[in-house]
């Protein structure tokens, strides 16, 4: 839960007493209205209820919710009301009858009295909880839920971990909800989408108001990193308190609802025929070594001492010898040459001593890659594949600021002799996005059209990169091209369909199943892209995201902060599961 809701609770205090009979001179639902706020607003009133739950004691968000036992046939009000009081927190029980007295305020657009008395006037069942479901049809039908016990009787799945760990919080859904740009380009559809999708999602809170709680209350009050919940898996039986804060609505559990691992962990990517060739496409978080500065840690990215850099190396290499790819184009790299010490060499001698062998070996441009603190970088099995002309980069025009300078490099097949050139790319992200007052073109503001920030300056990457690589940079004339990496656009967005437009095929699994790379504030899609020339496609033999850390919670990662000395062991393991944000591509071909 953020502590940054219901700042108003600190200034609150309370007297309790015991009276002999409930007193209700104005009703809940009179008090809650029909609006967004209450048509008494700042008045004192006096109203009655059973106590239904403490939320969040010892805190400054402490209250109490009370439920009316007559509750109007009004759908549009509630019939719950948040009483913010922090001494009532410490004797108020579950069943107890209150009579209040106090002044009606909105908190962080919450209905609840301040400024309270208080006496018990009776002893009653609680409620049992109203049926709701989701989506809903419009958020006023949360307005009139606010505050009451709820339960849903519907499967609901889960859409963002992302800050179960911190604060304790999953966002809920009727299904997976998607990036509107992964599914419509860019305008009316998109848009609208995003509406409706925003009334099908709740946040799932632990009711625990602290930080950082330790253990983790979801999915099972043991969370760790071999008991993972993931984006995609199911929640039944869930019951909880409907509340608003800044963030908006949100479910404080009543109980731990039943989790479901339908979106189960898959050990290893869909298996390679013998004869092929795989390329693969990753993105490895910032992977620093930090060995061409005079303190290597903390660096600049990254792991922020030697502890942090084993574990992070660790699950790295567990990803990538599960991924049995003859060619990987990787990203954010540090951007420290290539000597023996250099994060990419790093990288490559570790991986090929976990393997047994000298299985990879790394591409070397003759031209220093950009300025940038990452890189992209190519790495290939020398058993399968050789290096065939040049590698070659290009740091001018959109390669100059913003995305990294593209590699590519052609190689042959071993087995086949069949030639291809592979280009990796990291296109500039859709963050950082220009002060209002910036020189830039309007084309790389936020236009609210989906795509965020910087959309020209990807747009302009991906037709120079498509220009260039017409002209055969490598040396060697093929027709077999490959674009993969991360182009920070989702699959309708206009990097994408400029690539397309130039000739480029994008390519995608047979039957769409798991077709993402990234899970961003509860929606999914994928930044991972792989389009090929049309000479290309015609070897292609199969396609996926091997869907390792999208789907994920974040705490399982490498890094030990935010962590208690027993988490920072049971929630790691040298896996490939979260070892980085992104998930990646995989695909083979026949030559």
């Amino acid at each position: 839960m953020k502590l940054s809701i219901f700042t108003l609770l600190v200034l609150t205090t309370g007297s309790f007493a015991v009276s002999a009979a409930c007193n209700t001179e104005t009703t809940i639902a009179a008090i809650q209205g029909d609006a967004k706020q209450s048509p008494l607003l700042n008045k004192t009133v006096s109203t009655s209820g059973v106590v239904t739950a403490v939320l969040y004691p010892g805190s400054k968000a402490a209250g109490v919710l009370i439920q009316s036992l007559t509750p109007d046939t009004n759908p549009k009000t509630s019939d719950a009301l948040f009483i913010a009081d922090k001494k009532l927190v410490q004797q108020a029980k579950a069943g107890q009858q209150l009579e209040v007295t106090g002044k009606v305020v909105e908190l962080d657009g919450m209905t609840a009295l301040v400024d309270v008395k208080t006496s018990v006037c009776g002893q009653q069942e609680a409620p049992k909880p109203a049926v709701a479901t989701l989506p809903v049809k419009s958020r006023q039908d949360w307005e009139a839920l606010e505050g009451q016990y709820l339960a849903f009787p519907q499967a609901l799945i889960v859409n963002d971990t992302y800050p179960l760990a911190r604060y304790g919080e999953i966002l809920l859904a009727d299904k997976r909800l998607w990036v509107a740009t992964e599914l419509h380009r860019p305008g009316k559809a998109a848009k609208e989408l995003e509406q409706q999708q925003n009334l099908s999602q709740l946040w799932l809170d632990d009711g625990i108001f602290e930080q950082n709680p330790d253990p983790v209350t979801f999915p099972d009050g043991n969370l760790s990193a071999s008991n993972t919940v993931r984006v995609g898996d199911t929640v039944k039986n869930l019951q909880g308190y409907l509340i608003e804060t800044k963030q908006g609505y949100r479910l404080v559990a009543a109980r731990v609802p039943d989790f479901a691992a339908s979106n189960a962990r898959t050990e290893a990517p869909k298996a390679k025929a013998a004869d092929h060739i795989r390329v693969a496409s990753f993105n490895v978080l910032n992977f620093f070594t930090g060995e061409t500065a005079a303190k290597p840690f903390p660096t600049r990215r990254g792991a922020t001492d030697a502890n942090e850099l084993q574990r992070q190396q660790a699950k790295m290499i567990a990803a990538l010898s599960r991924m049995d790819a003859d060619v990987i184009g990787l990203l954010e790299v540090e951007n420290n040459g290539f000597a023996q010490r250099s994060a990419l060499a790093t990288l490559v001698r570790e991986l090929n001593k976990a393997l047994g062998e000298q299985r990879y070996a790394f591409v070397q441009p003759q031209q220093a890659l950009g300025g940038d603190a990452i890189k992209v970088a190519l790495i290939y099995n020398q058993h399968k594949v050789t290096e065939a002309g040049k590698a070659v980069m290009i740091a001018e025009g959109p390669f100059a600021y913003g995305s990294r300078a593209p590699l590519t490099q052609t190689f042959k097949a071993k087995s086949t002799e069949g030639l291809f050139t592979v280009s990796v790319n990291h296109f500039k992200s859709k963050g950082s996005c220009p002060e209002d007052k910036a020189a830039v073109d309007s084309g790389n503001r936020d236009n609210k059209d989906g795509q965020s920030c910087w959309n020209q300056s990807r747009v302009e990457a991906s037709n120079a990169l498509s220009a260039w690589l017409q002209t055969q940079p490598t040396d060697v004339n093929t027709p077999h091209q490959l674009v993969i990496g991360d182009l920070n656009a989702y699959r309708q967005e206009d990097p994408i369909y400029a690539l397309e437009q130039a000739g480029w095929v994008h390519l995608a699994p047979k039957d769409e199943s798991g077709h993402y790379s990234y899970v961003f504030r509860g929606r999914t899609g994928s930044l991972d892209h792989a389009l090929a020339s049309k000479s290309m496609v015609q070897k292609l033999t199969q396609f996926q995201h091997w869907n390792i850390n999208a789907d994920e919670p974040a705490i399982l990662d490498y890094n030990t902060e935010f962590k208690s000395a027993a988490q920072q062991k049971t929630l790691y393991a040298p896996d490939p599961f979260r070892s980085s944000d992104h998930d990646p591509v995989l695909i083979d071909f026949k030559f």
